[in-house]
């Protein structure tokens, strides 16, 4: 608008200038071709610079587009030469990672389910059928309903588990704290256990210190947690072999710090980041075929719940040992790490 003005300005000033304005009207044509050339240009610089800025979104935009449940290990590629785009790339490429790495899990968390309980559904269903094909004696028919109930014992608690888990990582679950003396949840688990330990000859080193005995925790749930590792301890731990048990003062927060050290085969450097998630089993010295393998899990889940955090490693020249912080008040969240 402001070149036509610029032009209708020119000609109004040239038919004033009359026939004596001959040079006057050669330069005024030449500032007017200026004026058209300059305007032309600044159109089309215009147009590139706003189609330039605007291709790599509408790249992104329809690789996004592109991408479904199906397709989540794909990942977008845009030809950006700002920052501010290569790091919009980054941050969608990451979300896209993080997606593919849920779906994954979730997928492989539906096939452990799935497997988990056919086999016993198997088992149950095969005694039945077995029973029932010819006449049995009382003795015969109460032995097949032991085993039965064996069967839905251990289905009972597979969902039992996994419901926790899944409600603890959704934040479901609501925590009952109280004031827990957490040296008696220990000692009254050792004790649970300590049929097992005699019978395997194991020595249990217990260093329980006073001043971390209190702490503000759902008592419940983490007796199931300390019940769980020491578990683990003794069922690993080779005869003969040592336990050992130990908790402070957590560092820089109220809460307890626990420890629990067994002189096992240890667990594969390779698998260590993987234990604590659902129905995975370590290297067969420590697995043997036992358990669902949702225990460590739960653990996991239930010191998170509590704002606190388990890990594990390889100690050297013995076994592994499980930490677990378990703060009094909501902290930041721990990573469950090796």
């Amino acid at each position: 608008m402001g070149g036509g003005l610029l032009l209708a300005a020119a000609a109004a000033y040239a038919v004033a200038l009359g026939p004596a304005g001959g040079m006057h009207r050669e330069l005024l044509a030449v500032l007017v071709a200026i004026v058209l050339l300059g305007t032309g240009a600044t159109l089309v610089g215009a147009w590139w610079l706003a189609g330039s800025a605007v291709r790599p979104v509408h790249e992104i935009t329809e690789q996004a587009t592109r991408v479904a449940a199906g397709t989540l290990d794909q990942r977008i590629h845009a030809h950006a030469d700002t920052n501010e785009y290569r790091g919009l790339v980054q941050v969608l490429n990451r979300m896209l990672e993080r997606l593919d790495l849920a779906f994954r899990n979730q997928r492989r968390l539906t096939a452990d389910v799935s497997h988990e309980l056919r086999s016993p559904l198997t088992a149950l269903r095969g005694e039945i059928e077995v029973a029932l094909r010819t006449e049995r004696t009382p003795r015969d028919y109460q032995r097949v309903l032991h085993s039965a109930l064996e069967e839905i014992d251990r289905l009972t608690e597979l969902s039992e588990d996994l419901l926790l888990i899944t409600r603890a990582e959704a934040r479901l679950l609501t925590l009952r704290r109280t004031t827990t003396d957490v040296n008696v949840l220990v000692e009254d688990c050792l004790e649970l256990l300590r049929e097992r330990a005699v019978e395997r000859e194991l020595t249990i080193d217990v260093c329980l210190a006073r001043e971390a005995a209190l702490a503000t925790i759902d008592a419940e749930l983490v007796g199931r947690l300390v019940h769980q590792l020491l578990d683990n301890a003794v069922k690993f731990t080779p005869p003969g072999g040592t336990i050992r048990v130990v908790t402070t003062p957590l560092d820089g927060a109220e809460g307890v710090y626990l420890s629990v050290e067994d002189t096992g085969p240890g667990i594969p450097r390779d698998e260590l980041p993987n234990v604590f998630e659902p129905f995975y089993r370590a290297d067969q010295a420590r697995s043997r075929g036992t358990g669902s393998g949702l225990g460590l899990a739960m653990a996991a889940a239930i010191a998170r719940l509590h704002g606190g955090g388990i890990r594990v490693s390889n100690v050297p020249g013995a076994g592994a040992r499980f930490e677990v912080e378990l703060p009094s008040a909501t902290l930041p969240e721990l990573a469950s790490t090796p």
